[in-house]
């Protein structure tokens, strides 16, 4: 059993919050664990004191929220950066503070939008990353058919894993793309096509 001493030192080290979690639900904790824990929240100015911290803490992080939401919605309007840093404010926030938060988070919905957007480029990197998954997905596909016989779970996801993949790798997008999305589709019923295609000429190798 650990002494008063030794759950001294571990709950030194554990943050207010983890610490008035164990306040808390103290009841189901021997009482070398209690006084150890009384002591160490009494030398960080009490329970109370904890109590305000916490809400402190829980007050500026709301506050970081509702300025990342803000940026993040101006963000996805096309909103310059620089403009949403003069209509933005903290009275619980440094200047820096707030900036930071709003060019990190303007940043990623700049992302987001170009992540979205569908142009000439988008669709032809998306057809040469459909043709160039659909040889890669028809190959793994191929290869499940003509040892095992039959498709299986690992066929199926697996063909679609590699094909959104070298999809995703051509274009540089995600599935949150419709053209990519598209492409991952088709490219994964011709990599099926393909695998029946082989099934047809070579029979079950297993």
């Amino acid at each position: 059993m650990l002494s008063i001493a030794d759950l001294k030192a571990r709950y030194e080290i554990y943050s207010d919050n983890e610490l008035n979690g164990i306040y808390k639900d103290a009841d189901n904790y021997s009482e070398e664990a209690r006084t150890a824990l009384n002591m160490v929240i009494n030398e960080k100015g009490g329970h109370a004191a904890l109590l305000k911290r916490l809400e402190e803490k829980a007050v500026i992080e709301n506050e970081k929220m509702r300025i990342a939401k803000e940026a993040a919605k101006f963000g996805l309007e096309g909103v310059d950066e620089s403009f949403v840093k003069t209509t933005t404010s903290s009275t619980i926030l440094s200047k820096e503070e707030v900036d930071q938060i709003i060019e990190t988070n303007v940043a990623r919905a700049e992302l987001q939008v170009e992540d979205k957007k569908v142009n000439a480029d988008t669709i032809a990197k998306s057809l040469l990353g459909c043709g160039l998954a659909s040889i890669g997905g028809g190959a793994f596909a191929s290869l499940q058919l003509l040892y095992f016989g039959a498709t299986s779970v690992i066929m199926v996801m697996g063909t679609a894993l590699i094909c959104y993949g070298i999809v995703k790798l051509v274009t540089k997008k995600s599935y949150n793309n419709s053209a990519v999305l598209l492409s991952s589709f088709v490219a994964f019923i011709l990599a099926h096509l393909v695998a029946m295609l082989a099934l047809s000429i070579f029979g079950y190798l297993g």
